[in-house]
């Protein structure tokens, strides 16, 4: 085609050219602002940069061409340095793009900048030099400055930014976004095509290898303008990134997946908790009414022991009247009547009168053993005299007295200094469980053990027939065990525990352990 023919289509290619970067430009500069792990988003605002900046280049350049054909003037001295500036400052942000998504992937740091200040001090050398070498005037220069800023800044970025994207498709990979790293393939390597080859033919200049290798060279080349060649390169790029760009959306909707997903979990971990918690209210309210059921079974077994307790006191007192009247009442009767008797008999009968003073004190000393034995059934004075040992001994005794079975003391430890009520609970259980024993147990042998090193404990060990105690403390076998229950009353007062230990036809060990404070 021919050279007028470039020259009308040269508005058209700068607009299209213009508008493509721009386009770009306007696409990343408005996605920038979403919320995204990809490194690629946190850089996008230099690649915006670039795109604005290089499509306003562009269009200052379709001015230019439009003012040549309708005023046949270039434009003035201004603008032309101001696209300058507008051109380098496009190549920097496409340098800074690269090291700034590279630094960023690979390190993860934010990056220092030293490549693109780099740059930037060696195209302003560049540009020093080649206007004192050169000699050239300001249009020479300012043209000059141009083809440098393509060869120092635009083919650097150009391949820099390329290599920076292709470094994103493992990213990309990683994040199930494989599908659009076929854009990100094609918009890098139109990029490093736009850089390596379209901007390795700048226009006409002094300065080497702008003097040979340049645009004019490239349209008897080809047969097209090499801006031709930039704008489809640019069309490419710019179609690439907005594709690559969807990368963006599809994050969000994963993200927006991802919290949806989260936030069901979270409702179905609500429920379940809320379910759980509902079950161990129920729980909660299912112990509640059994313990106060307990309570209540607590209290009406109390309020029997205490009608136990009392008709057992009141048996108790009609045991001590009776003994007292049948037995003791009598031997004083008897020493009343004989005394009355020995009155005349003395004188009359002083022989008969001696022996039968002598009966009388036999039978008050009879009365006297009585009455003993019976103080000593209601509270042995070893346990007032000589404490919880030899209370213990003196039971046994007894016990071994009655012969109904072999009864065995032991003690093991030091003997320690108990409180009185301490001591006076440890002997009723002992006794209690004496009297169990002989009514209930039918054993041969018994073993009472007061351990000191252990609490104190008392243990009362027999190898009678036994009992199950979970069946004896039944409601129903209830007035067959007041003797446990008052046992368990007992030593609640004291601060103990009572543990039976029991099975039928295995014999009874029952203890009673004193806690530590």
């Amino acid at each position: 085609m021919s050279t007028d023919f470039w020259d009308e289509a040269f508005i058209a290619i700068y607009f299209l050219y213009g508008l493509a970067f721009y386009s770009l430009g306007l696409a990343l500069l408005v996605e920038s602002g979403r919320a995204s792990e990809l490194g690629f988003a946190h850089s996008m605002r230099l690649l915006a940069g670039f795109g604005l900046l290089h499509g306003v280049h562009e269009w200052i350049d379709m001015l230019e061409q439009v003012n040549q054909e309708l005023h046949q003037q270039p434009l003035p001295d201004w603008l032309l340095w101001l696209r300058l500036v507008i051109l380098v400052t496009s190549f920097l942000a496409l340098l800074a793009f690269g090291e700034h998504l590279l630094i960023r992937e690979r390190t993860g740091n934010a990056p220092t900048w030293r490549l693109t200040v780099l740059a930037v001090g060696w195209y302003t050398a560049s540009c020093i030099m080649v206007r004192i070498l050169f000699d050239l005037d300001d249009k020479e220069w300012l043209l000059a400055a141009d083809v440098l800023s393509r060869y120092v800044l635009g083919i650097p970025g150009a391949l820099f930014a390329a290599w920076a994207l292709l470094h994103q498709r493992k990213p990309f990979r990683e994040r199930g976004m494989g599908k659009f790293v076929r854009d990100l393939n094609i918009a890098a390597v139109a990029l490093a095509v736009y850089g390596g080859a379209g901007q390795i033919f700048p226009a006409k200049s002094e300065i080497f290898p702008a003097d040979t290798i340049n645009s004019d060279l490239f349209l008897d080349t080809f047969g097209f303008p090499i801006q031709l060649f930039r704008a489809g390169t640019a069309i490419i790029v710019a179609v690439a990134m907005m594709q690559v760009l969807r990368a963006l959306e599809f994050e969000n909707q994963q993200r927006l997946a991802t919290i949806e997903n989260e936030k069901m979990e979270n409702e179905r971990q609500s429920r379940e908790a809320l379910a759980n918690l509902n079950a161990e209210l129920q729980k909660a309210n299912e112990e509640t009414s059994r313990l106060l059921r307990e309570v209540q079974r607590r209290d009406a077994v109390r309020g029997e022991l205490l009608q136990h307790i009392t008709a057992a006191q009141e048996s108790e007192r009609k045991r001590i009247a009776r003994e007292l009247h049948d037995e003791t009442g009598q031997a004083l009767t008897g020493l009343a009547l004989g005394l009355k008797g020995l009155v005349s008999m003395v004188e009359a009968k002083p022989d008969l009168a001696k022996r039968r003073i002598g009966d009388m004190g036999e039978m008050a000393s009879t009365a006297l053993g009585e009455l003993r034995h019976l103080i000593n059934d209601l509270r042995p004075p070893q346990l007032d005299d000589m404490g919880l040992m030899a209370a213990l001994r003196w039971m046994v005794e007894r016990s071994n007295e009655r012969g109904l079975f072999q009864t065995e003391l032991r003690i093991s430890g030091e003997s320690i200094t108990l409180p009185s009520e301490v001591e006076t609970t440890l002997f009723r259980i002992g006794q209690e469980a004496l009297t169990n024993v002989s009514k209930h147990a039918h054993a041969k042998h018994v073993t009472i053990s007061l351990d000191y090193t252990d609490g104190p404990s008392l243990t009362v060990c027999d190898d009678g027939v036994g009992f199950d105690p979970d069946a004896m403390m039944e409601p129903a076998n209830l007035r067959a065990s007041w003797g446990l229950i008052g046992m368990q009353e007992r030593v609640s007062l004291i601060n103990a525990s009572l543990e039976i230990e029991s099975e039928p036809n295995q014999g009874t060990r029952l203890t009673v352990r004193l806690n530590r404070e």
